[in-house]
């Protein structure tokens, strides 16, 4: 069921699709990833001109149900820790990755404030709850 989306995260290792709130053309652009350890990850496509660039940062199901239910923008749940993680692909499809303080996240990568989740609310919820319930 899980797609290899990125390989050798910096400080990460493998990160796997597992659920997309938004998407362009085919390509996701907010979407959860999880890793080996099944951590989940807030992953934004902010870039896709020339290569493509991501923002991603940990999340939890506090964050994911603030975000679905309209309590947070997208830009506090990437603000949420003090890390981040860029991954910029050229259009070779060579992917660097690196880890940022969240201070140093380019306002330009991320949604202007006070932008909320555009997504199918009730599969974003049914997504929560089965999140939920295989964390416990």
């Amino acid at each position: 069921m899980s797609n290899l989306y990125f390989n050798n995260v910096e400080k990460v290792g493998q990160l796997y699709l597992e659920y997309v709130f938004f998407e362009f053309e085919s390509e996701p652009i907010l979407f959860i990833c999880h890793d080996q350890l099944n951590q989940t990850y807030l992953c934004l496509c902010s870039d896709i001109r020339y290569g493509q660039k991501w923002i991603i940062t940990k999340c939890d199901t506090k964050i994911l149900r603030a975000l679905i239910t309209a309590e947070i923008d997208i830009v506090t749940a990437f603000l949420k820790h003090q890390k981040a993680i860029v991954i910029d692909m050229d259009m070779e499809g060579t992917e660097k990755s690196y880890e940022i303080t969240t201070e140093e996240i380019d306002p330009l990568d991320l949604p202007k404030p006070g932008t909320f989740i555009r997504c199918n609310k009730e599969k974003a919820q049914n997504y929560l709850l089965q999140l939920e319930t295989n964390s416990e």
